[in-house]
């Protein structure tokens, strides 16, 4: 559900092996002052939800912007919270989509993106960056923290910031990158270029990553709040997940998209 009232809704396959569940488990009981119930875990061994190629967030090519999520996930190898399809649009490696917002092996985290240029910019955090599960001796993911990530592109400097909310920590900054290094006339995000029998170049994904055209780097375990912004972000108006009961302002912040991935 798009709770921005921009209309970019998210869809999801309809079969076990490739769906969602409703959770309880979830960050925190409040996001910005509101009550926060259910998650969604995957169902399968194919997960992936993705936004309509009609939507207005497929076509945007913003020159700064903000993505977000609170997440909860299983060890180990590359899972793609938030993605953008394309193949053909990074110059480094045709291979590569136009975004990752993901986990990365040894548990490190990463925003990676293609520009409208063709310039691959990313900022890659060290490993053992978050404590996760492994499904077969913990599939619930008991013992893992729950998380909330930023990815801000201000179009110079791109950073990725962390919070462990299950600690109630602070936001830190764990990954930053000067792309004006890069040389690139323009910094925008691309809305990429291809197209495939299952995906369009521009689509938003969430919890799988594209690569050479194909689906893949599933974010395995859990997912709660996911924004999309088309502006650079300070940290104070990033979403806030409180882990226990609390009382905080709502802040009036524009998104493109907001998916709360919950029932009304």
């Amino acid at each position: 559900v798009d709770v921005s009232g921009n209309g970019n809704g998210l869809s999801v396959w309809n079969e076990s092996w490739a769906g969602y569940v409703y959770k309880s488990e979830v960050g925190g009981t409040s996001v910005n002052g509101l009550a926060n119930k259910l998650s969604v875990k995957n169902s399968g061994g194919y997960p992936a939800m993705w936004t309509d190629p009609s939507d207005p967030i497929s076509s945007i090519t913003p020159a700064a912007f903000t993505i977000e999520a609170t997440f909860k996930l299983e060890n180990g190898g590359y899972k793609t919270i938030v993605g953008r399809d394309s193949r053909g649009s990074a110059s480094i490696n045709g291979d590569l989509a136009a975004l990752y917002f993901q986990a990365v092996p040894d548990n490190g985290l990463a925003i990676k993106f293609c520009d409208v240029s063709g310039y691959w910019h990313e900022a890659v955090a060290a490993p053992g960056s978050y404590i996760g599960f492994d499904w077969g001796t913990d599939p619930d993911g008991t013992q893992a923290h729950w998380y909330s990530m930023a990815g801000v592109s201000d179009g110079s400097t791109l950073s990725l910031w962390l919070r462990d909310v299950t600690t109630n920590g602070t936001w830190q900054l764990i990954a930053q990158t000067d792309m004006t290094l890069a040389g690139s006339p323009n910094t925008a995000l691309t809305k990429g270029t291809g197209s495939g029998g299952d995906w369009t170049a521009g689509q938003w994904s969430v919890g799988r990553g594209l690569y050479a055209g194909g689906h893949g780097d599933r974010a395995y375990g859990y997912i709660d709040e996911v924004r999309i912004s088309d502006a650079a972000l300070s940290v104070d108006q990033f979403l806030m997940v409180v882990p226990e009961p609390a009382t905080m302002a709502v802040l009036g912040l524009g998104a493109l998209m907001a998916a709360r991935l919950r029932r009304k």
